[in-house]
């Protein structure tokens, strides 16, 4: 890295985006996406997992709100006064993320009561249909809202969204990998194909979020991009966010047995964080020309 572009400010010692907002990302990916695949496992359990998730990744977005108690207060008086502010991403956000918290946690609290119930909601297609979309989005909006950031360019693209949602997907296989694993759902032929056509597409994806930022980007998109491929957050960008990440559970699908399962999948749901981690810690502003 340059002498110039060591200068420039990192946001995680200003904005203080660190791992509060790493750990919302990695959650609500998983439960996103992992609501987005149960359109074809069809697991309570799995709808379990999407559902904690979901509400401890709002938790982790919540809590980094400066005045968080005035949320609900904020809430009340749009809805009384008939005024929304739909421009504002994190108003877009927190209105998502409720909705799938509320949408998982009542149909959970349905499938609690019966075997029959929980059948019935788990091909429930228009349910499901449902599910997959609200996850879907949720876990794009974590993408777009680090676009939104002023002044860091490494995250001012569309390629990240993209991106949140390939690592989402391989999150989600990694948590049916598991299940499967402890013999908790049937063993489904398709996953390790899924798995493997999902690590080589977030593979690229990252390849070419990188490249476009050291390729064409602004002093500050390349200072982070460099800082993941050579810099201070190559050791988690490289050992965990593509090594733990994508080589280990795409070298492991390989392998036929119960324990390299499990292994592969949890390389992949750790991955998946380290990955958000790395991005967010090589977001660096651009430079203030006056």
């Amino acid at each position: 890295m340059t002498y110039e572009l060591a200068l420039l400010t990192e946001q995680a010692s200003t904005a203080h985006w660190g791992w509060t907002i790493a750990f919302f990302l990695w959650f609500i990916g998983l439960a996103g996406m992992g609501l987005f695949l149960n359109f074809w496992v069809r697991s309570k359990l799995v709808l379990v997992a999407s559902t904690v998730s979901a509400i401890v990744g709002t938790l982790f977005v919540v809590s980094h709100l400066g005045r968080m108690l005035n949320l609900p207060l904020a809430l009340v008086k749009s809805i009384v006064t008939g005024r929304f502010n739909g421009g504002s991403w994190m108003f877009i956000g927190i209105c998502l993320l409720t909705v799938l918290c509320i949408a998982c946690c009542v149909q959970l609290l349905l499938a609690w009561k019966s075997a029959e119930k929980a059948e019935a909601l788990l091909n429930n297609h228009a349910l499901l249909v449902f599910n997959a979309a609200l996850g879907f989005a949720a876990t794009a909006y974590s993408g777009f809202l680090l676009t939104q950031a002023e002044g860091v360019a490494l995250w001012n693209t569309a390629v990240l969204p993209v991106l949140w949602i390939a690592s989402g997907l391989s999150c989600a296989v990694g948590l049916v990998e598991i299940l499967e694993s402890r013999r908790r759902l049937p063993h489904a032929g398709w996953i390790g194909t899924t798995a493997v056509l999902a690590h080589l597409g977030e593979a690229f994806i990252l390849f070419a979020f990188v490249h476009v930022a050291i390729a064409t980007g602004t002093p500050g998109a390349v200072a982070g991009a460099e800082s993941l491929v050579g810099g201070e957050n190559a050791l988690l960008f490289w050992g965990g966010a593509v090594g733990l990440g994508l080589v280990v559970p795409f070298a492991l699908g390989f392998v036929r047995s119960d324990a390299a399962k499990l292994a592969a999948g949890s390389a992949a749901i750790l991955g998946a964080l380290l990955l958000r981690a790395s991005v967010l810690f090589a977001g660096v502003y651009d430079p203030v020309i006056f």
